[in-house]
């Protein structure tokens, strides 16, 4: 059992392969100094992919001043550390994409996760969707062939495309198992927590998916070396919080949602809460809808937050006007502290890509106001 001590040299030195170094220039890290007897490789190898690189539970309970112990591996981090928008990902991505296997993605997410690995699926469901919503991280080639929406693919259509593997998820493809596995074997990846899950998390069951659906089509050491990178990156956006003085922050994220239902806060089980606590953040929120990650606050119901900081998603014109012109909504205590942080549109349900442009956006829209201030 490693020591808090050792915990803590770990989450500031231990996590720096080399690949992430390959777009982010290596001159800002001496590698020599690293201590190479703190983490062995073995060890590293053992824990990529379902387990995490480091007890991450005990990492969170570390306070500022056990983080602090190497000031100057957190100055070194920041001159090597590019959050603008159109900073390259610090993730190995393929950039051939090949159609080998075969897939038909029926969500976002399997799509996501797919062009990732470096497969172009032959098909996928609503296809403006995913560059609407997802945000088009990474792009969807447009000679992808739409199957239909995501609760109605068409069957005859997917049939066509002569899929070796079909991706799915429970929630809306569950009823549709039998036919599509008539067509081709089908992979249905879980999305959202079931009734007899009180603890699930969304970014581990992502690990999961990202593994299994990696094996699936032939791509487990590169999703294994996605995911490290992944981490090795939470941890560098970590140290950037710490040394803003934002360790501990109380936050919750939300977005506004069309059809009168206001605003949507993401739970405890959500990706976004999960990138907060890696971040050193304090995610507040854990109320949720049956069988969801998020619910939805009318706005007499936003002062539930209380003293809790808001970071939203900045929406297009005209979406949450109706809300945030409301005298109510400024008498709500983010939005009189000046407490409340916008970011692009992010997708919440997607893989190491989502995960990290959601952790670059909260740390970027944090320390940009904090500068501000």
């Amino acid at each position: 059992m490693l020591s808090r001590f050792m915990l803590a040299t770990v989450c500031i030195l231990g996590v720096l392969p080399n690949l992430a170094y390959s777009q982010m220039g290596q001159a800002a890290i001496n590698k020599n100094t690293i201590n190479k007897e703190v983490i062995n490789n073995e060890v590293i190898n053992n824990n990529i992919g379902n387990k995490n690189l480091i007890d991450r539970e005990s990492v969170n309970e570390l306070s500022i001043n056990e983080l602090s112990i190497n000031k100057q591996s957190i100055n070194q981090f920041e001159a090597s550390i590019d959050i603008s928008d159109d900073a390259a990902l610090a993730l190995s991505l393929p950039s051939i994409l090949v159609e080998l296997p075969r897939v038909v993605a029926l969500n976002w997410t399997a799509a996501e996760m797919l062009l990732s690995l470096g497969i172009k699926p032959v098909a996928m469901t609503s296809k403006n969707g995913y560059r609407t919503w997802q945000s088009n991280h990474p792009a969807i080639p447009d000679s992808v062939r739409e199957v239909g929406n995501r609760a109605f693919p068409s069957l005859p259509v997917i049939l066509q495309q002569q899929p070796d593997l079909i991706i799915g998820y429970p929630f809306r493809h569950a009823r549709l198992i039998n036919e599509l596995k008539m067509i081709a074997p089908t992979l249905l990846l879980q999305q959202f927590a079931r009734f007899n899950q009180p603890n699930y998390r969304y970014m581990q069951q992502m690990r999961e998916n990202y593994l299994l659906l990696a094996e699936r089509v032939g791509k487990q050491t590169l999703a294994k070396q996605q995911l490290a990178e992944m981490d090795t990156e939470l941890t560098r956006l970590r140290l950037l919080i710490i040394k803003a003085g934002l360790h501990n922050k109380k936050i919750a994220y939300g977005k506004f949602v069309g059809m009168g239902y206001g605003l949507r806060v993401f739970s405890q089980r959500s990706l976004a809460a999960s990138i907060a606590s890696h971040l050193g953040l304090n995610y507040q929120w854990d109320m949720t809808l049956p069988g969801k990650d998020f619910t939805h606050l009318q706005l007499e119901q936003i002062k539930l937050l209380q003293d809790t900081a808001l970071i939203l998603v900045q929406e297009r014109a005209g979406v949450g006007e109706r809300m945030m012109l409301s005298p109510l909504w400024a008498e709500h205590d983010f939005v009189k502290n000046k407490d409340i942080y916008t970011v692009p549109s992010l997708w919440s349900f997607g893989g190491p890509v989502s995960v990290i442009r959601m952790a670059r956006a909260f740390t970027k829209a944090l320390l940009e106001q904090q500068h501000d201030h």
